[in-house]
């Protein structure tokens, strides 16, 4: 039967190791699989002291009792009386085979001594041919020297040794049941328990994603998870009121402060128009308008920010080819690359075949691009690789902190090193929404040295 449990041992030893990094519930599984076992265990072991154990405790107090018995007699008797009692006696026991070996002859129902025998009380199996049963049988012995000579004192605990072949045999059978108890409790409670707690990271990653209407199932069983349920759904609604309201006064302030700019231009341009005629200076109200304008590029980006987030733009999704989009980005941000002295090149695949809106692919990765020559400062190598699942954006420059790497991603949010580049912190977040606006990820990470933009499709085909 062991030969067969070895590879059942080896699957269970590996399963024990690989689930020590496995989940809490894998580890609670593997706990209480051991204090299962453990519980067996000591039950198993207090029925065999109980049953196998105390019959063979009491064999061998008996047998030593018949050792004090035979060293008392031969203490008091002569050699002669001696043997002649210890051949009665040994002639009427049934229970014990005993002999007597002098140096002249063997004594009892044994024909000679057996060889490496262990002294009382230590029990030694020796195999011997028994009339009685007319075949040979292992039994288990001590000897015991004697002034006359040595003495042995076995019994036939065949059955007392087959008792404990089957015992332990059924003690490895309640282990394994035991073992495939815990692994099937844990199994199902794995299953019940983690399909629930998968659902709340579901939740979690689609919120995290911007999807701010998900919320958690509550079932009807009312158990601790689906009060749990509740308190992130009230929760996640008192986030989204408060997100709805941030976004909506923002909005509000850009939409309603569009107009009165707008107007404000006009009378700009009116009268650059009107200094153009009467000769005079132009400079501030050129360097007005630009400002102006950059203020009203602002507000229009981000009500259009907020369209995407919201997934209230309009697009045309086709396949398209990033190889093309991206030729078209690089070929507009050149004069720029050239005015910074900084070196820019494509390399990777040659085609990268998407799902998408080309024109918003073009605006993230011409923004990317633009930070790229913006932030990463002159004489810096910029590179677009393009790769099996989309793209990837890398420079040599001073990068972004780690602790910065999301933030940078909020509205109007910037790093306190960068406040001195113009800029007003809404073209990572625009770049964000228009890529998960086509179910795609972006990460940013070190470059050693410089930043790296690493985005990746879902829908990308090769």
């Amino acid at each position: 039967m062991l030969p067969y449990l070895k590879p059942f041992v080896a699957w269970v030893t590996e399963w024990w190791k690989n689930s020590r990094q496995a989940s809490s519930v894998w580890r609670l599984t593997r706990l209480y699989t051991s204090l299962l076992l453990l519980v067996v265990g000591i039950l198993l072991l207090l029925l065999y002291q109980l049953s196998v154990g105390q019959i063979s405790r009491n064999q061998r107090s008996q047998m030593g009792e018949l050792v004090q018995q035979q060293k008392l007699l031969a203490q008091e008797l002569n050699q002669a009386d001696f043997i002649k009692q210890f051949e009665l006696q040994a002639a009427g026991s049934r229970q014990y085979i005993l002999s007597f070996v002098t140096q002249e002859q063997v004594y009892g129902r044994l024909t000679s001594a057996p060889k490496y025998l262990r002294s009382c009380p230590s029990i030694t199996r020796f195999p011997i041919w028994l009339d009685n049963y007319d075949e040979i049988r292992l039994i288990s012995g001590c000897s015991q020297a004697l002034p006359q000579g040595l003495l042995v004192i076995a019994t036939d605990d065949e059955s007392l040794f087959d008792l404990k072949t089957q015992f332990i045999s059924a003690s490895i059978i309640a282990l394994l049941l035991a073992l495939a108890l815990g692994i099937t409790t844990g199994l199902i409670f794995s299953h019940r328990v983690l399909k629930r707690i998968n659902t709340f990271n579901s939740i979690a990653q689609r919120v995290e994603s911007g999807e701010m209407t998900a919320r958690v199932p509550v079932s009807a069983q009312g158990d601790e998870y689906d009060h749990m349920a509740l308190h992130i759904n009230t929760m996640l609604s008192r986030l989204e009121d408060s997100f709805h309201a941030i976004t909506g006064v923002t909005d509000a302030i850009a939409h309603d402060l569009r107009t009165p700019l707008g107007h404000l231009r006009q009378q700009i341009e009116q009268g650059l128009m009107d200094a153009h005629k009467s000769g005079s200076p132009t400079d501030n109200l050129t360097e007005m308008l630009v400002k102006l304008d950059a203020i009203l590029f602002t507000f229009t980006a981000m009500l259009e920010l907020t369209r995407l987030e919201q997934k209230q733009q309009t697009t045309h999704f086709a396949a398209i080819n990033l190889q093309v989009v991206i030729n078209d980005a690089v070929d507009l941000i050149r004069p720029i690359v050239e005015d910074n002295h900084q070196s820019l090149r494509i390399v990777g695949k040659q085609n990268c075949i998407v799902q998408g809106d080309a024109t918003l692919l073009f605006r993230a990765i011409y923004n990317l691009l633009e930070n790229a020559c913006k932030y990463a400062g002159q004489h810096t190598q910029i590179a677009i690789e393009i790769t099996d699942n989309g793209f990837i954006i890398s420079d040599t420059g001073p990068g972004i902190p780690d602790h910065e790497k999301d933030k940078v991603f909020q509205r109007l949010y910037r790093i306190e090193e960068s406040r001195s580049i113009a800029g007003f912190g809404i073209g990572l977040p625009l770049v964000r929404a228009i890529i998960r606006l086509h179910d795609a990820q972006i990460a940013l990470e070190n470059n050693h040295p410089g930043l790296k933009v690493v985005v990746n499709f879902n829908s990308a085909e090769q």
